[in-house]
């Protein structure tokens, strides 16, 4: 006969076999919890993420509607740099320039007698760039049929040496790629003008620079009258041949928008002269 168990022990083991099903349950209970835990903050956090992505949004059609027309210098409210707007339980930030004050690579496509392609290589190795890297540039970007699509010149850092990359981050800010449309003579960074004018005497490019600078001009005619009697015809007769005007409508601008732990970024080009909305945003791409 088999020994029976004292009712004791029986009820101890029962006791254990319970706790061991509350303690199951309860691990479970946990972890139900927390699933719904993460997927309310999952829920939040794309909600909050679907905010900012408005305010970017509303960011960028703000900014279009403040950018100046026809004539565009770095004296315009644009240009100052302001603290970022509180907006709601965030913040909405930007950086604005004048696309159009750069040197446009689209220069470099039918460019027959390389004036332009000369001016680049001469902005490159301002910047630090290499003269075979320069020249990889110009070979390939004149070697492109039709427009250049605004994001060629980030497409030109693919192909960049690591020992490059510093020149290359001097470089970017002063070139861009558009088609149609005149350089800005009143928003042109130094290096851009020297680089384009090599055969005009350094001090009169330095009377050229302050001139625009103290005196915007909206037509080149204008710099014009004041270049003839100050600098001469030779001077006055360089500046004529080149695409230049006082007046922009494509502008580059980095926008930040911030809602409680998250942050939203992205690069946008601003045409000013095309029709409000969604067209006049001719590129928009996320920031890191």
């Amino acid at each position: 006969m088999s020994a029976r168990r004292p009712p004791g022990r029986m009820r101890g083991v029962a006791l254990i076999q319970a706790l061991l099903i509350v303690a199951a349950i309860a691990a479970v209970a946990v972890a139900l919890l927390v699933r719904v835990d993460r997927a309310q903050e999952r829920l939040q956090w794309r909600a909050t993420s679907e905010q900012a992505a408005l305010y970017l949004a509303s960011g960028v059609e703000l900014l279009r509607s403040s950018l100046p027309r026809e004539t565009v210098h770095e004296g315009q409210d644009w240009a100052q740099t302001r603290a970022p707007l509180d907006i709601d339980r965030g913040t909405l930030g930007w950086a604005v320039s004048d696309l159009q004050g750069r040197f446009n690579l689209s220069l470099l496509q039918a460019d027959e007698g390389e004036v332009f392609a000369a001016a680049f290589a001469r902005l490159a190795a301002e910047a630090g760039l290499s003269e075979g890297a320069a020249r990889a540039m110009i070979d390939r970007i004149a070697g492109i049929e039709g427009p250049l699509p605004l994001i060629l010149p980030d497409l030109l850092a693919e192909d960049l040496d690591a020992s490059e990359l510093d020149a290359w981050e001097t470089l970017r800010p002063q070139i861009a790629a558009w088609t149609g449309l005149p350089m800005n003579i009143n928003t042109l960074p130094r290096a851009v003008l020297d680089a384009l004018l090599p055969e005009i005497p350094a001090e009169q490019r330095r009377l050229i620079f302050q001139r625009v600078r103290d005196e915007p001009v909206d037509e080149i005619d204008e710099l014009m009258n004041w270049a003839m009697p100050q600098l001469g015809e030779a001077a006055a007769q360089q500046l004529t041949a080149l695409p230049l005007s006082g007046q922009s409508r494509l502008f580059a601008a980095e926008l930040e928008a911030r809602l409680d732990s998250v942050t939203l970024r992205r690069s946008v080009v601003i045409d000013t002269g095309a029709p409000e909305g969604d067209s006049a945003v001719r590129l928009s791409l996320p920031g890191p």
